[in-house]
């Protein structure tokens, strides 16, 4: 069957057509973004449009991936005022040794920028601290006094980056060791981006030859045409339901909170029901009526982070009473921890730390089972923050109360939760925590970083802590660190890009 190009060409859509006439003359291919510019068109569009042509054989489209070199905010602002350990040095110059903080000072420079400059300053041989009176202070060099009047390698390709983005590969010999100095400092940064290329058929050399007439389209029949029958005069756009259209990534719940709510219905479906937790506990909760000891490492200001305001928290007696008497001297045959117990510090108020406290709180008010309870809510304490610790990081409490429960109800739950979590890989060991014996934690393979990480602690609670509350059934209580586990399903290495702004990783975030 012979190929009439003419009604080819003729049930092409506008855009196809433009995007075809964008072609002409260019028989070794055309950009995608040059092929938008000169139509006029998005490159959503001319995307579609390419589709429609690749598919009637008019023009194929080639893949080819580019490194990519970009400039960051940060470093487009150094490329308008000079990096800051150039301005150090100007002004180093123009006022002569004095220093560091002055000089910053005169440079116009932050604190921070100038910590980071005067490392600059000495890894470029720029200047130097001397000894003047009883100062020390800073003082240009030779080398320095030579790059006043001329650029280093990175402040060069700073400001042609600044211009626009440039391929890896185009880069000149002599200023790539300076592209690994701009990214190191966070100025610049390589990504890798596809490079999209549409070149003309044989058959398209053909149509283009026959001649494309462009007719515009109406891409909705609106009232106005059909009152004055002008529908009948216009031409309107097909569409074809197969080709993609543009992405779209609509409003929706943070990564974060997906794996959050997923756990809650776990728990939901295994039966448990959900208590809250207070942001700001008394000392009395969240350590005392856990049967920890006031002079716990725990409780020092390195851990936990207490509060000004309201000076005291309003205690129950009675149960502060039975509470410090197994403190002291000990309950159910223990002997407590032997020290004289300080109601004062059990009204302190802290940033609640733990969300046993919750549990405790509650089991305070139901003594007799069945108990089968659970709480999600942020934790804080005074961490050092790194790729696995937040200083305010979310926990999740659960505890069970029945007759005849032992260790193995306990190792059962975990795993199921674990299970159902999607994280198959586990492992339990003995572990200690001062208000359950016997203690295991949990741990889970994270693939990203090769290691175990401790997901959970679990055990029952000690009978300490079980008969001030008036419970003479087992406790069993487990823990988990939730950053740790959303860490882990969203197939990150650091927990504190869980809190970063990154809007394309918000939106094409999906669990894993």
């Amino acid at each position: 069957m012979k190929l009439d190009l003419h009604a080819l060409i003729d049930g092409l859509s506008t855009h196809s057509k433009k995007v075809l006439l964008a072609l002409q003359g260019f028989k070794g291919g055309v950009d995608v973004p040059d092929i938008a510019e000169r139509t006029g068109l998005d490159q959503a569009a001319v995307m579609r449009g390419a589709l429609s042509l690749a598919q009637h054989n008019l023009a194929r489209m080639s893949e080819r991936k580019l490194s990519t070199a970009t400039i960051t905010t940060e470093g487009n602002e150094y490329a308008k005022r000079g990096l800051p350990e150039r301005r150090m040095l100007e002004a180093l110059a123009k006022g002569g040794p004095d220093l560091a903080s002055a000089v910053a000072s005169r440079a116009g420079i932050t604190k921070e920028q100038a910590y980071v400059s005067l490392g600059w300053l000495r890894r470029k041989g720029w200047a130097e601290f001397a000894k003047k009176a009883d100062r020390t202070v800073l003082v240009v060099t030779e080398e320095g006094k030579g790059a006043l009047s001329q650029k280093f390698a990175d402040e060069v390709l700073l400001e042609k980056l600044s211009a626009c983005d440039i391929p890896a590969g185009e880069i000149p010999a002599e200023l790539r060791e300076a592209l690994g100095t701009l990214v190191e400092r966070k100025l610049a940064s390589v990504e890798e981006k596809i490079q999209r290329k549409l070149t003309p058929t044989d058959l398209g050399e053909q149509a283009l030859a026959l001649g494309i007439e462009i007719k515009e389209e109406v891409t909705e029949l609106t009232h106005e045409l059909l009152a004055s029958g002008g529908w009948r005069n216009v031409e309107f756009r097909r569409y074809d339901v197969k080709i993609p259209g543009t992405p779209v990534y609509p409003a929706k719940i943070h990564p974060q909170q997906q794996v959050i709510d997923e756990l809650r219905e776990i728990l939901l479906e295994m039966g448990f029901v959900e208590i809250k937790s207070l942001l700001v506990e008394s000392e009395f909760w969240n350590f005392d009526a856990l049967f920890q000891a006031q002079d716990h490492p725990a409780r020092e200001i390195h851990d936990s982070l207490s509060l000004s305001k309201p000076a005291r928290a309003k205690l129950p007696a009675a149960l502060l009473k039975r509470v410090a008497e197994a403190h002291e001297v000990g309950v159910a045959g223990s002997r407590g921890w032997g020290y004289k117990f300080n109601p004062e510090i059990s009204a302190r108020p802290v940033m609640c730390s733990q969300t046993t406290a919750a549990t405790v709180r509650y089991l305070a008010t139901k003594p007799k089972p069945p108990v089968k309870i659970f709480s999600i809510d942020r934790v804080y304490r005074h961490e050092k923050i790194d790729y696995k610790h937040l200083a305010e990081f979310y926990q999740a409490e659960g505890i069970v109360m029945a007759p005849k429960l032992t260790l193995r109800d306990m190792l059962g739950y975990l795993k199921q939760i674990l299970l159902k979590t999607g994280l198959p890989k586990i492992r339990f060991r003995p572990g200690y925590f001062p208000y359950t014996e016997p203690s295991v934690e949990a741990d889970a393979y994270f693939p990203e970083k090769r290691e175990w990480v401790e997901l959970l602690g679990a055990g029952m609670f000690r009978p300490e802590l079980l008969r001030p509350l008036g419970i003479r059934y087992p406790v069993l209580a487990w823990g988990i660190g939730l950053s740790r586990l959303i860490l882990i399903k969203l197939g990150l290495d650091d927990i504190r890009n869980l809190y970063n702004n990154d809007l394309e990783w918000l939106s094409k975030r999906r669990l894993v």
